[in-house]
């Protein structure tokens, strides 16, 4: 089965993801997150969005159903998950 990020909810939105994309100060684990929902916008498949960004593809299906269930704040950590030596 082929994973798509789903269509922009209005244009707030694909604004927000193209920012991140550009941004230079945002935090780059939330640009590379963006830029796979850009990616995925284009019409490329996990493997490629993958391939282009030097991650798994299990990693891009992640960020993918988070933004498909949750929009941007699925793109954010979830936080509360600190290991302790």
């Amino acid at each position: 089965m082929v994973l798509w990020a789903r269509p922009c909810r209005d244009e707030q939105e694909c604004r927000v993801v193209h920012r991140l994309v550009r941004a230079r100060k945002a935090p780059r684990d939330l640009a590379v997150r963006a830029r796979m929902i850009q990616l995925s916008w284009s019409g490329q498949r996990v493997s490629a969005i993958a391939a282009t960004l030097g991650c798994s593809a299990k990693t891009v299906r992640c960020w993918l159903h988070r933004f498909n269930c949750r929009g941007l704040a699925g793109l954010e950590d979830l936080g509360g998950q600190v290991r302790v030596r």
